[in-house]
């Protein structure tokens, strides 16, 4: 099985284990870094009852790759969607013709974690918690204002490849490329380390699927993502 089959469980039992905790059949990202679990096969009956011990009943925990008929009986499905896989190496990889460094874009730190958990409330890009940021480098575009209104990220971090995570606009600034700025930024930075970026985008959502296809990423794998909670 190829490491990007299952992200989160070989990020979380390898590079990013000290942000995490669990066992050898679930684990998960401290709560205050991310609601992200995972374990070592969704099909295993023995790992969704290591993962009710891990995160605990009515805690509501996101699943990469989850199999077919899982979760078993006792545990509710929030929602449950298909996302598309894609990745970049270096080679593929395609500066935007456009690029510059945007004036007001700077690396985010724990400071600006309540205006990342207000965007994100907002612009929806996925789970996003107060200290998600301390999970790699996370860069950001202000407003006048000083209001945080674009922001990308490093997420998951496995041997040889780092997630593009975070990416997100307010809705009153579409349509200004921050996020192609932004994630052209990031993944960028994930090459030039040696490991091959890689971004889940839900499938259908050919909007964001295009901003990447342009940075030179392409679709590896497709396979659902659930939100789930033990009963």
């Amino acid at each position: 099985m190829h490491p990007l089959d299952n992200p989160a469980w070989n990020a979380l039992t390898h590079l990013q284990r000290s942000v995490s905790f669990g066992n050898d059949l679930a684990r998960r990202y401290e709560p205050a870094i991310s609601p992200i679990a995972a374990v070592a096969d969704s099909a295993n009956p023995a790992c969704w009852t290591a993962l009710a011990d891990v995160a605990g009943a009515g805690s509501l925990v996101g699943v990469f790759a989850i199999a077919k008929h899982a979760p078993p009986d006792g545990w509710s499905v929030d929602w449950r969607y298909s996302f598309a896989q894609m990745t970049c190496t270096k080679a593929a990889f395609k500066v935007p013709t456009h690029f510059i460094s945007h004036s007001s874009m700077r690396a985010l730190t724990l400071a600006d974690g309540p205006a990342m958990v207000a965007l994100a409330t907002l612009a929806q890009p996925g789970p996003m918690e107060m200290r998600t940021v301390t999970l790699g480098r996370y860069l950001g575009i202000f407003d006048e204002n000083d209001m945080l209104i674009a922001m990308a990220g490093e997420r998951m971090r496995l041997d040889g490849a780092t997630e593009v995570s975070g990416v997100c606009t307010h809705p009153d600034h579409r349509g200004k490329r921050y996020a192609q700025i932004l994630s052209a930024a990031i993944a960028e930075n994930i090459l030039e380390r040696g490991d091959t970026a890689f971004l889940h985008v839900r499938d259908g959502n050919a909007g964001a699927a295009s901003v990447y296809e342009k940075l030179g990423f392409g679709v590896r794998a497709v396979f659902d993502i659930a939100a789930v909670k033990k009963c």
